[in-house]
């Protein structure tokens, strides 16, 4: 190295993450790649004349976070939308005053759309319907998503936007709420979205999602996040938006792309994802910056809609009846499971509740019995509510839980755990411990726009298990609480992992790429209740800084 390296951080707590879980002080870089990793007697051997030396002055240094499951596209567009989520409003009057403000600013008869709505933190504790919706807006069409991201509820102009009338039927997987006369009032759930609501919405532009990508680098850069999946890569513009982003110069996050091949519950070749896999296009095909991931589809409800599949009725279903909901048969998840392993992809399931995520090991089973292939992992996505047996099976498999948000666990909150579940099947959602335990490689992320991608969040929700951010917060079943080390693996090493990538990212390792977070204070040596207050205060991304506080 005649010239030195190019950027070293010395006198810190550098957290590898590597095979023997080391904590080192310094680490160096040059070009895109870290040269040493050490004590800082063995790193200032690569400091040169022209090296620029940072002192980090006893704080963390860790590998750049990856988040494998966020709505890329959603979570650029939705920065526009109205925020209806809980720390923003407390009402459905407070919403209903968002809306006229919006309906005051806009001309006549453009949409007005929201995001976040969650019915168990607004004081009426109900979903808002067009009667609450339809005096402020007569003649604007407005669509608030739920916070799970998987269901609605619109005015009387939006559901006739959408084509909802009395004898529209319920489709495949998804309910409309009516009244006692079968009147829509507004909430349509799961994949009415697929079959009604996505195709009436306004469509983005490529330019407004080239817009939106652009800001999302800056916006999870901030939060020391250097690689995401984009979990709902659909149509074509979405790549396009990337690709240009690429070429004039301004892409600042490392992205793979987990396509959508099945159209709620049957595959649909006419879509981004089906004409890639089609061409014979594979997991994995691209490069260190953009690249094709697994071929996802959903299997259940959300839990926060509370709607996700469960073997047992909902404890708050005041009938005792009502157990959730699925989008597809088990015979149609097995063709599709087989029909992606055998072509030599990577799967990731959607699977929430506990009779989803049964569906799913069982179909990933059969295909990898059907057609064995060593080291395929198929990934459950999100995966909230298990058994014993389910942990089991699915190391068995090798599966990889892309857990795709701990801070779910906070956005659930005691209503959609505790009081959905019953305390006591709610002592076996979220088992991040007996995950790991069982030998499954389990990730992080934020599921954003959903819940904040800061990992931070995340992190505290693993260390902490509480409910919801207060320090004397209810904590759900301690036991299966993650060491502050294990929790920065998931939201690192574990999520390059999940995509076939630890050789080139996830930890800090000579040869590796030169993307890396500091924070601003020593995160192992601090109160685990405090780690949702640290920040990141400089982030490096291929070697050079992207963000600096």
């Amino acid at each position: 190295m005649a010239s030195g390296a190019d950027l070293a951080f010395v006198n810190g707590r550098v957290i590898t993450v590597n095979p023997r879980n080391e904590v080192v002080q310094a680490v160096s870089i040059q070009r895109n790649r870290i040269v040493a990793v050490g004590s800082n007697h063995h790193v200032r051997k690569t400091i040169g004349p022209e090296t620029e030396v940072i002192d980090l002055a006893g704080k963390t240094l860790v590998p750049g976070f990856i988040d494998p499951h966020i709505h890329l596209a959603h979570y650029g567009r939705q920065r526009q939308w109205l925020d209806v989520t809980h720390g923003a409003v407390r009402s459905i009057r407070d919403i209903a005053e968002l809306v006229a403000r919006r309906v005051a600013e806009i001309p006549r008869g453009e949409w007005v759309l929201g995001r976040g709505f969650n019915p168990s933190r607004l004081a009426e504790r109900r979903v808002p319907t067009h009667v609450d919706l339809d005096p402020v807006s007569p003649d604007h069409p407005v669509g608030l998503q739920h916070a799970s991201g998987m269901s609605w509820t619109f005015n009387g102009e939006g559901l006739r936007r959408l084509g909802v009338r009395a004898d529209t039927p319920d489709p495949p997987g998804g309910h409309i709420d009516r009244d006692e006369h079968g009147v829509p009032l507004g909430p349509l759930w799961d994949n009415c979205r697929t079959f009604i609501i996505e195709p009436k919405l306004p469509k983005p532009t490529e330019d407004d999602l080239y817009e939106g990508a652009r800001w999302t680098c800056s916006e999870l850069n901030r939060f020391g996040i250097t690689s995401a999946h984009e979990a709902d890569l659909k149509f074509a513009i979405q790549l396009r938006a990337w690709q240009r982003l690429r070429e004039a110069g301004e892409l600042r996050l490392r992205v793979n792309f987990l396509l959508y091949t099945v159209r709620a519950n049957f595959w649909e070749s006419d879509t981004a994802g089906g004409r890639l896999f089609e061409a014979g296009i594979r997991t994995g095909f691209g490069d260190e910056w953009l690249r094709l991931g697994p071929i996802c589809i959903g299997v259940d409800g959300s839990g926060l809609g509370q709607t996700a599949a469960l073997f047992e009725p909902y404890a708050n279903d005041p009938r005792g009846e009502y157990r959730g909901s699925v989008r597809m048969t088990q015979e149609e998840l097995d063709a599709f499971c087989l029909k992606v392993h055998a072509a030599g992809c990577q799967i990731a399931a959607v699977a929430i509740g506990e009779r989803g995520i049964e569906m799913a090991i069982e179909a990933i089973g059969k295909a990898v019995s059907a057609v064995p292939r060593e080291n395929h992992r198929h990934r459950l996505e999100h995966g909230y509510l298990w058994n014993a047996g389910q942990i089991r099976r699915a190391a068995a498999l090798g599966l990889v839980h892309n857990s795709g948000g701990p801070p779910l666990l906070q956005a659930y909150g005691v209503d959609s755990t505790i009081g959905a579940w019953g305390p006591q099947r709610a002592l076996r959602g979220f088992p991040f411990r007996s995950l790991l335990d069982a030998g499954l490689i389990v990730t992080g992320g934020s599921d954003a726009p959903v819940a904040a991608p800061d990992p931070m969040k995340g992190i505290d929700c693993l260390v902490t298990r509480r409910l919801d951010p207060r320090p004397d917060a209810p904590v759900l079943n301690p036991a299966e609480r993650v060491s502050v080390l294990q929790a920065v693996r998931m939201y690192t090493y574990n999520g390059a992992y999940s995509s076939f990538e630890e050789h080139l990212k996830g930890s800090l390792e000579v040869g590796k790429l030169a993307d890396l977070a500091v924070l601003s204070e020593d995160i192992l040596r601090i109160d685990p209740e405090e780690v949702r207050h640290l920040r990141t205060i400089m982030t490096v991304l291929d070697g050079k800084v992207v963000y600096h506080e």
